[in-house]
């Protein structure tokens, strides 16, 4: 039974993540799972095969396979959070700064925004197509929007707009926001 308790304790833990409707949450862990699991080269894993030698190497061979340095840490996150939950559970033996050699921040030298000259071809070029042109109008509104999440624009009504202000909840934290709207998004939305 030891040689996959981790797989075991990490499928149990994705399946109390999507009985609680984390599903996006549940679908990363999973993801985590299934790669440190071809990793290994074996369908099930152990406790004592999550080390420190281990977690270096699959750092390593995550490197290899050219994934961002926010993957790999997002990864090696999940991979500590369910070896934590083993430790919890009795099944695991607790090993002081067992991540300790394997990159779990965040790395800020990633752009994520657009050049100039993309966004402006994205904004402003003809679509040439009635299906693109609608597409090219939410992705104007998403950016008067202050860069709003699609998740968030998806379940916008009409009636969230009032006199030039746009409130909502967000979607994946339920916060309530407030965006004053441009005269020209207002004109857009009438578009949709």
């Amino acid at each position: 039974m030891e040689k996959n308790r981790f797989t075991i304790c990490a499928n149990s833990y994705i399946e109390s993540l999507r009985k609680e409707g984390r599903y996006s949450t549940a679908h990363v862990y999973k993801n985590a799972l299934r790669s440190f699991t071809q990793f290994s080269g074996t369908p099930s894993v152990a406790f004592h095969q999550v080390n420190r030698e281990s977690l270096k190497r699959y750092g390593n061979y995550l490197l290899t396979r050219h994934l961002k340095l926010n993957t790999i840490s997002t990864y090696m996150r999940m991979l500590r959070c369910i070896y934590n939950q083993g430790v919890d559970l009795g099944q695991a033996p607790y090993i002081h700064r067992l991540f300790r050699d394997v990159f779990t921040g965040v790395d800020t030298r990633q752009k994520k925004a657009l050049p100039i000259h993309e966004l402006h071809t994205l904004l402003y070029k003809d679509p040439q197509s009635e299906s693109l042109r609608r597409t090219q109008a939410i992705a104007n509104l998403l950016f008067q929007f202050c860069g709003m999440p699609f998740a968030d624009f998806a379940y916008l009504e009409r009636s969230n707009l009032k006199h030039g202000i746009l409130k909502y909840h967000r979607t994946k934290t339920g916060t309530p926001m407030s965006v004053e709207i441009l005269d020209t998004a207002i004109e857009d939305i009438a578009k949709l």
